[in-house]
């Protein structure tokens, strides 16, 4: 990156600027905020993904990417949008009755998937831990069975679609680390109101 010093910028106002770029920004970096709290900023990087890390007086800033529910939200609407290609390639490969549609699998089966995966999804946006657990044991199941169908058939293994299966497995266990972590916090509070 050929940067070399950034603006944090806050409900319109600058926070504070820091120079050092990306190197900075990986290590992370603090500011005081107006009223006192700490706002700490910090790029991370995973295996398919980056993201930037904002967290006030050391919880995640509402809506960031490191924010549990934002977290949850994400894994539960790609969840159904994952649903609903599946049900419609299904649906498509019913209606058009064809050999190149059955021989990739497109058809009721598709739609049940379809079905199953839109089930996890709710489960997901409800922040519950099991339904992206469920969801990513689904598709790593899938995707053994992928892979050692298209090595049985002596072809390559689709690289690509193994990427996208990886990212949406990683987005799951997000999901479902973070609906642990809502629920702690939950805990925490009515640990803290039930005392006298």
């Amino acid at each position: 990156m050929f940067w070399r010093n950034f603006t944090v910028v806050l409900d319109g106002q600058v926070v504070g600027t820091s120079e050092g770029g990306a190197s900075a920004l990986k290590k992370g970096v603090r500011f005081t905020l107006p009223d006192r709290t700490v706002l700490d900023v910090q790029l991370q990087s995973g295996v398919l993904s980056a993201e930037l890390a904002v967290k006030r007086n050391g919880l995640p800033l509402p809506g960031s990417s490191t924010d549990p529910e934002q977290q949850i939200k994400t894994a539960a609407y790609m969840l159904y949008v994952l649903a609903g290609l599946n049900t419609l390639l299904g649906v498509i490969g019913m209606l058009t009755a064809s050999e190149e549609m059955e021989a990739l699998g497109l058809g009721i089966g598709s739609i049940v998937f379809g079905a199953l995966v839109a089930v996890f999804g709710f489960f997901t946006y409800r922040a519950t831990r099991f339904g992206p657990i469920l969801a990513a044991l689904l598709y790593i199941g899938d995707t053994v069975v992928t892979l050692m169908d298209s090595i049985d058939a002596g072809g390559k293994p689709n690289i690509f679609g193994f990427v996208v299966r990886v990212y949406i497995i990683v987005t799951l266990v997000k999901a479902a680390q973070a609906a642990g972590e809502l629920k702690r916090r939950e805990q925490e509070n009515a640990g803290v109101s039930l005392q006298p």
